[in-house]
Parts: C-alpha cells; structure tokens; sequence
C-alpha cells in the first residue's frame, strides 16, 4: 500500500493481473509457497489459540489464510485496493477458508483499540518513507498480550543513505514507480518497544541466488532453498537476505 496515487495505480494494476489467473496450489512445490513455509514456520509459535487476525495491505492475503489454516481465527483482510480484495478472496476459496474484507487505509484503521488477537503485515512497512503511523495503528489495535508480525524486505543498496525512501524507478527487483526504504532491524526494534510491543525477535532470512525463484526444476529448487535456509538470522542473511521478520507481543497493561 504505496504512499503516492501513481504508486496505487501500479498495486491495482498488479492485483488485476493476478485475478486474471488461476489461484495456484498453495500446496505445490512452488517458490511462493517455499517462502510462506519458512515464514510460518517463524510465526507459528506465536499463534493464539483463538480470537481475531487481521492482515493489512493484504494484496493476495496469502499469510493470512495459512494463518486460517493453522488455527481457529476469524480473519480479517484490509487493503485500500478492491482489486486486492478480491484477489484476497479468491485466495481464501483457494485455501478453504473464510475471510471479512475491509477497504480502508492502513495509516487509519477502522476499528476500536485492542480489536485483535494478532495482526499480520506482509511486504507493506518498506514502502512508506515514515512507518511509524502505521506501526502505530498496527500496535494499537493489538489487544494486550496479541502477536504483532511484519516481514520487511528493506533497500540494501549502499548508494543511498540509511534510512532514505526515494522513488526507484529503474530497478531489477521492483516494478516502477514503487518505494523501498532501507529501514532495518535495529530501526524496527527500538520504534516497536516505544509503541508498547515486547520480547520482539528480528530474523533476517531470504538468502537466495537471484536465478533459484524461476529458472530450476521445483525438486533442485527446494534442495538449494533447503541448503541456505540454515543461514536465516545469521550474519550472512543480515548483509544478502532478501527480508527480514519482526514478530513480537503487545505489552500487557
């Protein structure tokens, strides 16, 4: 959920793409899925037994309807693209879940404090030049003792200052017109202890050769993916990984 309309213009082109295309089978053996795995599997302890989930911009609410998946939570998906709702909701059919959707901004959450038991953000915080009302909203609505959970995928390129959002418009890795900070772990941690959320655990991942997410055989893919998967939250990951996770609990009041 870019900050610019140009930026919103490029999400509802990307989610209108995806809905012209077969939802796939979130259980193959698959890049994406190979990505939701590990990413669960760094959540998964975290999980409440019971209550709310949201996801906020949501895009495909992929995360969310493992999350489904995984244990017994009403789930809310919130985006401010309907293209992306309705792609949300072709996921949910495909994972065999039910979702609300909710069309709102996520810097201005439509509901009361301490709403939800967990809340989810997949690929959202990079692209604001400032993430803290968001983060904000995010905490806010966390009851106390809920799960906060984030995966960032923040700029590494060491030609621009730490902590400076521009727009990049010439790019191998993102489309045009989309902003990434290079906001990190160590200005994630402290922003989240200041807005109430504890024991955070920050885990950078995603060490992948650039060519592993389309050009191999599913069965070599998963063999080299399995082979560097030791390296998340080590020091190699923390330099090349792809993203980082934050997850964490709401302090209790």
């Amino acid at each position: 959920m870019p900050e610019a309309p140009s930026d919103n213009d490029l999400w509802k082109e990307t989610w209108t793409e995806s809905l012209r295309h077969a939802s796939p089978d979130h259980d193959a053996a698959t890049w994406l899925n190979e990505i939701d795995r590990r990413k669960m599997k760094l959540l998964f302890p975290y999980l409440p037994k019971s209550g709310r989930a949201i996801e906020v911009g949501c895009g495909s609410a992929r995360l969310l309807c493992r999350v489904g998946r995984a244990a017994p939570l009403s789930l809310t998906a919130l985006d401010s693209e309907p293209a992306a709702l309705e792609l949300a909701g072709e996921t949910a059919r495909a994972f065999g879940v039910r979702i609300e959707p909710v069309q709102a901004d996520v810097r201005a959450l439509p509901f009361a404090d301490n709403s939800f038991d967990l809340i989810l953000s997949g690929g959202l915080l990079e692209h604001f030049k400032d993430p803290m009302p968001v983060l904000a909203e995010m905490v806010r609505v966390i009851r106390p003792g809920g799960t906060f959970y984030a995966d960032v995928v923040p700029r590494k390129i060491s030609l621009y200052r730490h902590g400076e959002a521009r727009r990049i418009r010439e790019s191998p890795w993102l489309a045009p017109g989309v902003y990434e900070s290079s906001f990190g772990p160590r200005d994630y941690a402290p922003w989240l202890s200041e807005l109430g959320v504890e024991n955070v655990r920050l885990t950078s991942c995603g060490v992948y050769p650039n060519f592993i997410g389309h050009r191999l055989p599913s069965w070599l893919r998963r063999a080299v993916s399995g082979s560097l998967e030791p390296l998340d939250g080590g020091a190699i990951a923390a330099r090349w990984g792809w993203y980082f996770v934050i997850v964490g609990r709401k302090r209790a009041t």
